[in-house]
């Protein structure tokens, strides 16, 4: 840990790395249990994940919505990149010739804040070890029903791990209601353009993303009950159902 980050280097396992980040993140619990298998964490790195770019990859869409970045070496030289820039297209990533993943900060969390809800959902056909279909994280900033602030990220639902920037956009100054739901969500179409493959259709994928962003609403009002107080979202609750 320094300034106020956590740094994991690039040869940190990938069961160390998710222990670290659990610690600060207990919100990501869930992702590390499911994450491959016990002997795949144990011989994989988190970087070596994240430089492999994969666009199902479980990792990215956590780290990507929490603002991680990347520090890229070469020979002498470094510099940092937000992790959610380092992703081009399918297999292509912004590493210049020569240039290795050093490590990966990821900010730590402010002091606890009763405005802030974190999730992350997996989306598979099997429970444990399997590739995801779609994985969604959201961090979420809600003042007195108001959504704040918003980082969206998926995987799954494009060529590289991506950001969700008009459902963000749909959702900031918007209440926690049926209609501000169904906005962001009709906005992921535009985010958006999923395949079909063995593991799940397109049309499946964006219903999933939308539903998933529902539940994530759904859940703020039962961990966050103090910047509810004018019932903002008694109407999603019923139309959700």
């Amino acid at each position: 840990q320094r300034g106020g980050q956590l740094e994991i280097g690039a040869a940190v396992s990938l069961e160390d790395a998710f222990g670290a980040i659990v610690e600060h993140y207990p919100e990501l619990a869930e992702l590390h249990r499911r994450f491959a298998s016990l002997p795949i964490r144990n011989a994989g790195t988190l970087c070596g994940n994240v430089a492999n770019g994969s666009p199902i990859g479980d990792s990215m869409p956590a780290l990507i919505a929490l603002g991680a970045s990347l520090l890229l070496q070469r020979g002498e030289a470094l510099r940092e990149l937000p992790l959610e820039d380092f992703y081009l297209d399918y297999q292509r990533t912004a590493r210049q010739p020569g240039e290795f993943v050093r490590a990966l900060r990821l900010p730590l969390p402010p002091a606890a804040d009763g405005r802030r809800l974190l999730r992350c959902y997996k989306i598979a056909k099997r429970f444990d070890q399997d590739i995801s279909a779609v994985c969604a994280a959201f961090d979420l900033r809600i003042d007195d029903g108001l959504i704040a602030a918003a980082r969206i990220a998926f995987g799954g639902m494009a060529a590289i791990p991506k950001r969700a920037s008009r459902c963000e956009a749909a959702l900031l100054g918007s209440p926690c209601s049926e209609a501000g739901a169904r906005a962001a969500i009709d906005a992921l179409a535009e985010d958006f353009q999923p395949i079909s493959d063995m593991r799940a259709s397109a049309d499946y994928r964006l219903r999933v993303a939308g539903n998933l962003l529902r539940r994530c609403l759904l859940e703020s009002q039962q961990a966050l009950p103090r910047v509810f107080e004018r019932g903002a979202f008694g109407e999603c609750e019923r139309g959700g159902r």
